[in-house]
């Protein structure tokens, strides 16, 4: 998450003393007053994007969260996670929690590239319980016996 910048500068700073500012926006942010007072914030889009996008995967998050605890399995009501409606509740309270501490692992700054594989995954094991006879398959392996076996 990007911080608060410590030093606030002008917007006549953008002129006079442009390299200092550049280099403030490169290293977490450069706060700008405008002459009536706004505060502008310059930081480097890739922060900027990793944010929104981290944000917008907890909103979805939070819709999921409603959609379960409401017992409402239209895929309507998880919004972009649509997809998760299909899995059976265990599986949609381990999505859950997987993805809250994933989401809570790159919200500290790490790529998403482990929350974009995790849902990869996800969607992969939505789309096998979406499809009838692998569906059947499950459920028939999920009441099968363990097998007892030496390790």
């Amino acid at each position: 998450m990007t911080s608060t910048p410590t030093i606030a500068y002008q917007a006549t700073d953008l002129a006079r003393n442009h390299r200092q500012v550049l280099g403030a926006a490169r290293n977490g942010g450069a706060l700008i007053r405008d002459k009536d007072g706004l505060a502008l914030l310059l930081v480097p889009a890739e922060e900027r994007e990793r944010e929104r996008d981290v944000a917008g995967l907890a909103l979805n998050l939070v819709r999921a969260v409603l959609a379960i605890s409401r017992h409402d399995r239209s895929a309507a009501s998880f919004g972009d996670l649509g997809w998760v409606s299909v899995l059976p509740p265990e599986s949609q309270r381990q999505f859950l929690a997987e993805m809250s501490d994933a989401l809570l692992v790159v919200s500290s700054g790490l790529p998403l590239r482990s929350v974009e594989l995790l849902l990869g995954d996800w969607k992969a094991t939505a789309e096998s319980w979406a499809d009838p006879e692998a569906r059947e398959q499950l459920l028939a392996a999920a009441d099968a016996p363990l097998r007892e076996t030496e390790l």
